[in-house]
């Protein structure tokens, strides 16, 4: 008996030997030209993410711990001479807290366009605003135009002579003083930014099941109750999205200072500040990168804050 299960045993592991050592499935030449070709197409943006940005930030970094000169051809070790800099130096400090200041009081433009946004897609999907698709394009352009020739545009509008005082019967001189110069940047930022975020809104609320709509109806909700308790809970994540693409763009501002602004100190941003000690006149790469590697670590601080938080808030299905 128990050499017939030895053999039964023997017999059924020769049978389960072939399958445990499946030999690799050899790819045919086919399959080897199809995945040449789909490397190919994936090469080029490879390629430009490694040299345009892998490479520039690795070597920003370096930079920023250097005191380097690029017309020059100077550089030498400083160790974190440029970090100290930028938060000692009587010349390098007021710069970079007022374009600070400046850069995060700028950012109200992102909420506000937030705000516009949803409003014009809560009209739009109740369709109280005729030829809503005229509007939807209308309002969408900005979204889709260069940031320079909107800016010029705007630079225009409000000049002193320029359509917002005609328009409004004012005198304001909005491109010298720092507060209206901010005033307009936040104005023009949140009308330009609203388009996307109606867009988006509008998606959002059409993917919300009209059931949730007719349940509540039934127990007697409102469009204003139906509003705050249903869409815009279940909107949350596109709100989530608006949020960090829109505070990572402000950040990064750069076209507000040097267009619209025409380089006036009441509008320098921190990506302007940078342009200003790297490239304009000053020639300091060293410092300009410490400045950047300060603005990437700050950016990433503030998104890795908005995820570590999104779960309280951000609807999940």
């Amino acid at each position: 008996m128990e050499s017939v299960d030895m053999n039964v045993t023997g017999s059924a592991a020769e049978g389960l030997a072939p399958s445990a050592g499946n030999p690799k499935k050899r790819v045919s030449k086919t399959e080897r030209r199809e995945h040449l070709v789909a490397f190919l197409f994936i090469l080029p943006p490879i390629a430009g993410f490694l040299i345009f940005t892998a490479l520039s930030v690795i070597f920003t970094v370096v930079y920023s711990f250097q005191d380097y000169n690029s017309l020059s051809n100077v550089s030498t070790f400083a160790g974190f001479e440029n970090y100290i800099e930028l938060f000692t130096s009587p010349t390098r400090w007021p710069l970079f807290r007022k374009a600070v200041v400046n850069t995060i009081v700028m950012l109200l433009s992102v909420p506000f366009g937030m705000i516009l946004g949803l409003a014009l897609a809560g009209l739009l999907r109740l369709g109280e605003i005729k030829g809503s698709k005229f509007f939807q394009v209308l309002y969408y352009i900005p979204s889709v135009s260069s940031a320079v020739a909107l800016n010029i545009v705007w630079n225009y509008i409000f000049r002193s002579n320029g359509l917002f005082n005609t328009i409004f019967g004012l005198d304001v001189v909005w491109l010298d003083g720092s507060a209206t110069l901010k005033a307009a940047i936040i104005f023009k930022n949140s009308l330009n930014s609203m388009g996307s975020a109606m867009i988006l809104y509008l998606a959002g609320m059409l993917n919300v099941s009209p059931e949730l709509y007719e349940a509540s109806s039934l127990d007697g909700a409102g469009k204003l109750r139906q509003f705050f308790s249903i869409t815009l809970p279940l909107i949350s994540p596109v709100t989530f999205y608006l949020l960090i693409t829109g505070l990572i763009g402000g950040l990064q501002s750069y076209a507000d200072s040097q267009v619209f602004a025409g380089g006036n100190s009441g509008a320098t941003t921190v990506v302007y500040f940078i342009w200003q000690q790297g490239i304009q006149g000053n020639n300091n790469q060293g410092l300009a990168s410490a400045a950047s590697v300060l603005l990437a670590v700050f950016i990433m601080l503030i998104t890795l804050v908005q995820f570590k938080f999104s779960n309280k808030w951000v609807y999940e299905e």
